[in-house]
C-alpha cells in the first residue's frame, strides 16, 4: 500500500513536470496536473492592524529586582517593629518614667533610621526599574517577582531609534521564531541605550511564551501605534521558504501561477500580515505550494 502511494505521488509529479512551463517567478500548470497534485487556493480578504514602529528588545535579568524586593520587605518589617518600639518607649517615658530619656531617644532614632532605609529602597525601585514598577503595590510587586521566578513572566527592555513611537505606547509585540508575543508596557526605563539614543521602555511579557525569554536574549520588536494599516494576511499553509524569504503562489489564471515574495511580513497567529505585494481578492495556493515550487524549479527553461 505504501509503495503504491509513493508510486502514485511520483507519477503525479512527473505529470506535473511534463505539463509545466516555467517563466519568471512562476509556473504554468495544466488543470489535470493541478488535480493530481491537489492544488487548492484561498482568496485573501482585507485585514487591518495597528501600524507599528520597529524596535529592539533585550530580556532583563530579574535577579536584582528580586533582591531589591526582598530587601524592601525586610526593611519594611524592621521599620514596623522599630516604630512600635519607639511608640512604647515614648509612652512609658511620659507616664511613669520607666524608660530613660536616652533610651527613648535611641528608640525614636532607630525608628527614623529604619523609615529612611525603606524610603531609599523605594526610591531605588523607581531609579533602577522605572516608575511603572515603582507604582506597584507590595502585593502586585510580589506577584511579579514570583512570576519572574517561575518563568511565567519576563521583563524586556525595548528601544527605538531616537525614542520613536515610545510616547504613549501601551503594547509591544516581540518576535519569537515565526510568531510574536504581545507585552504590556509598564512604563519608561531608567537605563538608556546609548547606541540608539533611546531611553527605552520596560515591557512585561506574561503567559506560556515567557519561558522562552532567557536573560540577555535580544529580539526584534514592534511598538503598536494608534494609526491603522490595511493589508492582507497570508495563511501559513501558503508560504514556502526560498533564499531566506517567504513566498506565496498567486493564481493569475486557470493554469498560470505567479510566485511573489512577502514584503515586510509581520507574524500573526493565523499567518503573516503584509501591506504591500498582495491585495484583497488575490488567490493564493494553500495546498500544493511545495509541489508547484518543485515543478517550477525542475521545469524546462527554469532559471537556476
Amino acid at each position: 500500500m505504501k509503495r503504491s502511494l509513493l508510486t502514485t505521488a511520483a507519477a503525479a509529479m512527473c505529470l506535473a513536470l511534463a505539463a509545466a512551463g516555467a517563466h519568471a517567478a512562476g509556473i504554468e500548470m495544466s488543470l489535470e496536473a493541478q488535480r493530481e497534485l491537489g492544488v487548492t487556493t484561498q482568496r485573501l480578504s482585507p485585514a487591518q492592524r495597528a501600524a507599528e514602529v520597529d524596535a529592539f528588545a533585550k530580556v532583563l535579568d530579574p535577579g536584582p529586582l528580586a533582591q531589591l524586593d526582598s530587601d524592601l520587605a525586610a526593611a519594611e518589617a524592621a521599620a514596623v517593629a522599630s516604630n512600635a518600639e519607639a511608640a512604647r518607649a515614648k509612652a512609658l517615658h511620659a507616664s511613669v518614667g520607666g524608660v530613660a530619656t536616652k533610651d527613648m531617644e535611641a528608640a525614636v532614632a532607630q525608628a527614623q533610621s529604619d523609615a529612611l532605609k525603606v524610603a531609599i529602597l523605594r526610591h531605588r525601585l523607581g531609579l533602577e526599574w522605572g516608575p511603572g514598577v515603582a507604582r506597584m503595590s507590595t502585593a502586585a510587586r510580589a506577584q511579579l517577582v514570583r512570576g519572574l521566578s517561575a518563568g511565567r513572566i519576563a521583563l524586556v527592555h525595548v528601544d527605538t531609534h531616537n525614542n520613536a513611537g515610545q510616547a504613549g505606547a501601551r503594547v509591544v509585540k516581540i518576535d519569537v521564531g515565526d510568531n510574536s508575543v504581545r507585552g504590556e508596557v509598564l512604563g519608561p526605563a531608567r537605563a538608556a541605550e546609548s547606541r540608539l539614543q533611546s531611553s527605552g521602555l520596560i515591557v512585561e511579557v506574561t503567559g506560556p511564551s515567557a519561558i522562552l525569554f532567557s536573560v540577555g536574549l535580544t529580539q526584534s520588536a514592534h511598538i503598536e501605534t494608534k494609526t491603522t494599516q490595511t493589508g492582507v494576511v497570508a495563511p501559513r499553509s501558503a508560504i514556502i521558504r526560498f533564499r531566506g524569504a517567504g513566498w506565496v503562489y498567486v493564481r493569475k489564471g486557470p493554469t498560470d501561477f505567479e510566485r511573489r515574495a512577502l514584503q515586510n511580513p509581520v507574524p500573526q497567529a493565523d499567518g503573516f500580515f503584509v501591506a504591500e505585494g498582495l491585495s484583497a481578492g488575490d488567490e493564493v495556493v494553500t495546498k500544493g505550494a511545495v509541489a508547484l515550487f518543485t515543478a517550477e524549479q525542475n521545469a524546462p527553461g527554469a532559471a537556476p
